[in-house]
């Protein structure tokens, strides 16, 4: 019988997860503002870079965060296959309201590269996470 902590905790842990990735992307986009362009020269460099970061993200978090944040080995599937996608639909969220506010739509506001990023980075936490 699902008990209300045990709720508690299983809500806590994907969205800590979650948060942890959502840093991650905020952090990465600060670092390469100066970079961004509306369209990518070749967009499959472009989804490589953003593999890239994420694989480095992840080390990053391993790093600060060794263990998993959901203690779940099935929950931990369940966050790699929702987490991406959370993330790809923030990133285009905030992209629409850039252009709502009269500002071009960025490389980096597209769904696609924030997937692609928070996938990398979850397959690493997931593999090498202790």
């Amino acid at each position: 019988m699902l008990t209300v902590e045990f709720l508690i905790e299983l809500l806590l842990q994907i969205f800590g997860e979650l948060l942890i990735q959502v840093v991650f992307e905020l952090g990465f986009r600060a670092l390469v503002e100066p970079f961004r362009t509306d369209r990518p020269r070749n967009v499959v460099l472009a989804i490589i870079g953003y593999i890239c970061m994420g694989m480095v993200g992840g080390m990053i978090s391993l790093w600060i965060v060794p263990n998993h944040v959901i203690d779940s080995a099935v929950l931990r599937y369940v966050n790699i296959a929702v987490t991406p996608i959370l993330l790809g639909l923030l990133v285009e969220l905030l992209g629409r309201q850039r252009q709502k506010h009269g500002k071009e739509k960025r490389l980096l506001d597209r769904f696609s590269y924030g997937f692609s990023f928070a996938l990398t980075m979850g397959l690493i936490r997931l593999i090498f996470a202790r």
